[in-house]
């Protein structure tokens, strides 16, 4: 009985440790380099003694939830990280994007898409946001397409233009072109591509330029929110 009574509140002072640890890299994070929590401050913002924060902090340790920097400060560990990442580069992508997707659609007035690779050959559209034309681009929401040949390939591949993007005229479709852009994690590894596709008689000259800089801002815009930082040189390619 008294070790079933116990082992709960073992696993709530685990988990409010964790969150401390992982809510203080958050804060010093977003305003200059992160550095680790100290064990005082870590049981203070818990209610724990240190003793009983350190034996909790050695379990988390041990299991890759923490680790130490040099000064003996706590930060969130190898495993926490692969977590957080599987989670905000699958599960929660699509909807960080609608937003950027309405805006991207609003200002080109033509179909926004957010796409993942599929495969080694194949990509999937996730999430959209319709344009506004009369004439616009069917949904092609939920559609597997190659990436052989296609703006979405390229860009998924990390071949585009000095701009940021990969411009493809009749890929798909016959009369339709697409502009795509790479999104990148905070690992710098290339995980989805926002895209615009419309009628291939407005997306020329002036307007194709325009589209061209709102999708890659808008990959720019995906990328900071999963933590990443688009090459301040694009690598070209066809």
């Amino acid at each position: 009985m008294p070790q079933a009574a116990t082992t709960p509140r073992s696993t709530e002072r685990g988990l409010a440790l964790l969150r401390v640890v992982a809510d203080h890299a958050a804060v010093r994070a977003a305003g200059r380099p992160a550095t680790g929590l100290a064990l005082a401050d870590a049981a203070r913002a818990v209610g724990l003694s240190p003793s009983t924060a350190m034996r909790q902090l050695r379990s988390l340790e041990a299991a890759g939830f923490v680790t130490r920097d040099n000064e003996g400060r706590y930060l969130p560990g190898a495993e926490l990280l692969r977590i957080a990442r599987s989670l905000t580069g699958s599960t929660t992508l699509p909807r960080l994007a609608e937003g950027v997707l309405d805006e991207l659609a609003a200002a080109t007035g033509e179909s926004a898409y957010l796409a993942e690779p599929d495969g080694s050959k194949h990509a999937v559209y996730v999430a959209m946001a319709a344009g506004h034309h009369a004439v616009r681009h069917v949904s092609w929401l939920g559609n597997r397409v190659p990436r052989k040949d296609t703006a979405v390939g390229a860009a998924l591949g990390g071949k585009v233009d000095a701009s940021g993007v990969a411009v493809r005229t009749d890929a798909v479709e016959d009369g339709i072109t697409a502009v795509s852009a790479p999104v990148r994690d905070d690992t710098g590894r290339i995980v989805a591509a926002v895209s615009v596709v419309g009628l291939s008689f407005r997306q020329v000259d002036g307007t194709l330029k325009a589209t061209s800089r709102a999708v890659a801002h808008s990959a720019a815009q995906l990328t900071a929110a999963l933590g990443g930082t688009q090459p301040t040189k694009a690598r070209t390619g066809r």
